[in-house]
């Protein structure tokens, strides 16, 4: 999440330095009241994910809804999909500078960053911004667990608090899907189930979302066969709706992997392959997942571990910033590199694998009896 630019008050536009004292001054007697849409106010923004921004102040929030009222009195809606971000005029630096690194997918710098806050900077500050400073450090703990970074019941804890502390927040959904995601991580398929059902109170699009992630625990749970029928629904919920595309092509590539599980590797090599000639180069995530599935199906052919050592050296080299699929690649390339009688490489890939994600089921599968250089 972006921070937001400096807005500079009516006050000083117009006099200075010595009105806007002179001004504080008549309110303290009573002369001249700041509450409410005063002079002197800093305005709340919200940034829409087109990349337009609204001005006005946040008279209150939903998980579907966050009410804005404007200058000039009016007020209307905007629905939580569309929003990046809320900026609330009277929060802390710390908290903007915080809310920025998570968007930006840096939860272990936002947890530290939002840590540095102390109590004088929130004294008398109105529950909205509370509320999001809660938000800001369970959302970080979250992804930097997530990340490797963190401990994932410590997370879970926070996010789940979190969620019984704000029902009403316009964080609510983004929420509800990272405590699913905390508890698929730690391995919990039913908590992780049930979280990711609240999203099914969402719009048409975190419907969708819940379907994927729904899913993908399936397919955790080795469920390949009710894996692929859940994926097939999400295909078919997506439809043709470009706001959903994203999830379609990840369902995509979810489908693929069940087809690779019930052994029909040759359909899912054709449409993984046909996954990453469509996608955009910045679609990262998807890439790597893609190039993870299409490493693994190689490999579970059996006769076909240099081309499954390519697809996963390119998850390591190109699309590396997605902890689960740089985990599993990572565990191939040290058992294809030990296969291939390159230990001093299989000892890396070992190595990066337990420094990088320690908490990872991929780490605790390495075999214990082949050291890295952290042993």
């Amino acid at each position: 999440m972006h921070a937001g630019t400096s807005i500079t008050t009516p006050v000083a536009e117009v006099g200075g330095r010595c009105v806007r004292a002179a001004l504080l001054a008549w309110a303290a007697i009573g002369s001249l009241p700041l509450s409410g849409a005063a002079w002197g106010q800093v305005v709340d923004r919200v940034n829409l994910v087109g990349g337009t921004s609204m001005a006005g102040k946040i008279v209150d929030v939903s998980p579907v809804a966050i009410d804005m009222e404007s200058s000039d009195g009016t007020s209307q809606k905007i629905a939580t999909e569309t929003v990046r971000e809320v900026q609330f005029g009277a929060e802390p630096q710390s908290l903007k500078n915080a809310r920025t690194m998570l968007l930006r997918g840096r939860g272990a710098d936002a947890r530290d960053e939002i840590g540095t806050i102390d109590a004088d900077e929130l004294d008398g500050a109105e529950p909205l911004v509370l509320a999001e400073v809660d938000f800001v450090r369970a959302a970080a703990a979250g992804q930097a667990a997530l990340d490797g970074d963190g401990d994932l019941s410590g997370a879970v804890t926070l996010v789940a608090d979190y969620l019984a502390k704000h029902p009403t927040s316009h964080h609510f959904f983004q929420m509800a899907e990272l405590l699913g995601d905390l508890h698929a991580g730690s391995g919990q398929a039913e908590p992780a189930l049930a979280a990711y059902q609240r999203l099914t109170r969402g719009p048409p699009a975190l419907q969708v979302r819940a379907a994927a992630a729904k899913a993908a625990v399936l397919l955790t749970q080795g469920k390949a066969a009710e894996a692929l029928s859940a994926y097939e629904a999400v295909i078919a919920l997506a439809g043709d709706d470009k706001t959903n595309q994203s999830q379609r092509r990840s369902a995509e590539v979810g489908k693929a992997r069940c087809l690779s599980l019930q052994g029909k590797h040759d359909v899912a090599i054709e449409m993984t392959k046909q996954i990453i000639n469509d996608a955009n180069p910045e679609e990262k995530e998807l890439l790597s997942r893609a190039y993870t599935v299409l490493g693994a199906t190689y490999r579970a052919m059996g006769n076909k571990d240099q081309d499954a050592l390519i697809q996963f050296l390119t998850v390591d080299l190109v699309y590396n910033t997605l902890p689960e699929t740089h985990a599993e690649a990572l565990f191939n390339l040290a058992e294809l590199w030990d296969k291939g009688s390159s230990s001093e490489r299989a000892r890396e890939a070992r190595q990066s694998l337990k420094s990088a994600y320690p908490g990872s089921p991929w780490a605790a599968r390495l075999d214990p009896s082949k050291p890295s250089a952290l042993d």
